[in-house]
């Protein structure tokens, strides 16, 4: 990755919140791609970025020199600098950002350099993006719950307090496996954690998962034994349904239907089903319809 010529910065911060408070975004003017060249190639342009793997070397270029070059080029992006001085060994910034970019459904492709993080996204969301990290930069969204605070930040969620409670206390999913569990918490668009305001202890939790813009399914909303009686759960469930409003919840429960209608969910019109994963498969099927297609 190439960086204006400087002096190797003492002062590069990891502390997440000043990180995150300091993203400062940059978009570059321009359209680049990325491309593959065998090793050893010498272009008679400078990547702006490349990396070594066993099949070739990787390079993103601007897209007008990947066509004179008459490179195969893909993933036509815009390239954003975060102009913080963030250390390499900071934990959690890129986490942060790639969340927020993937609850707007933005892909990206992050290089790190010495000096700063860049981030690669579509050429055509990078005014989105922007927007994603603007707000990111305003901070985690908190609400204040009496003695209790609600905080979307997926890097503060306790995955110990999670798992504890899914495989102990919980009515539902107890089948999953501690891996299963940290493959739902990797992979969902919203992570909403309750602490106490004094200790910051993990009271409480609600997960959001789906393609983080049209459709959500909510998901091991619960209030340890501890802390209920405040009105968090109720908080809770308020704070996912004003996450966006373009976003058509579902939800499954045994025993919550009064306290889930309050915040506008429904029992299914007749245009929804359900098919529960213990379904019979191949039930009668039309006699045009075929087996799975087998090969060689």
């Amino acid at each position: 990755m190439r960086e204006p010529a400087s002096e190797p910065s003492t002062r590069r911060g990891t502390d997440l919140p000043e990180l995150l408070r300091g993203l400062d975004p940059h978009l570059r003017e321009g359209v680049y791609v990325f491309a593959t060249v065998p090793a050893g190639t010498v272009l008679d342009v400078a990547p702006v970025a490349t990396m070594v793997e066993d099949e070739g070397t990787t390079v993103v270029v601007a897209e007008a020199d990947a066509r004179r070059l008459g490179l195969t080029a893909e993933y036509r992006c815009a390239w954003i600098t975060l102009r913080v001085a963030s250390s390499l060994a900071a934990v959690g910034m890129l986490a942060r950002v790639t969340a927020a970019l993937a609850r707007r459904g933005i892909s990206v492709n992050p290089v790190a350099g010495f000096h700063h993080d860049h981030l690669f996204v579509p050429h055509e969301r990078a005014a989105d993006a922007m927007a994603a990290l603007d707000e990111l930069r305003a901070g985690s969204r908190r609400i204040v719950v009496g003695d209790h605070e609600i905080d979307d930040d997926p890097t503060r969620i306790d995955r110990d307090v999670v798992w504890r409670y899914l495989s102990t206390e919980a009515y539902w999913g107890r089948w999953r496996t501690r891996a299963d569990v940290e493959f739902h918490l990797d992979e969902a668009f919203l992570l909403l954690g309750v602490y106490h305001r004094g200790s910051g202890e993990m009271v409480g939790f609600a997960r959001g998962t789906g393609d983080g813009l049209s459709f959500g399914y909510l998901a091991d909303v619960f209030v340890l034994d501890s802390a209920r009686g405040a009105g968090l759960g109720k908080a809770l469930v308020e704070a996912v349904v004003r996450t966006d409003p373009r976003i058509r919840w579902v939800l499954f429960t045994a025993d919550a239907h009064g306290m889930y209608r309050r915040y506008g969910f429904a029992e299914p019109d007749a245009t929804a089903m359900v098919r529960p994963p213990d379904a019979p498969t191949g039930v009668n099927p039309p006699a045009d319809v075929q087996g799975p297609a087998t090969g060689p």
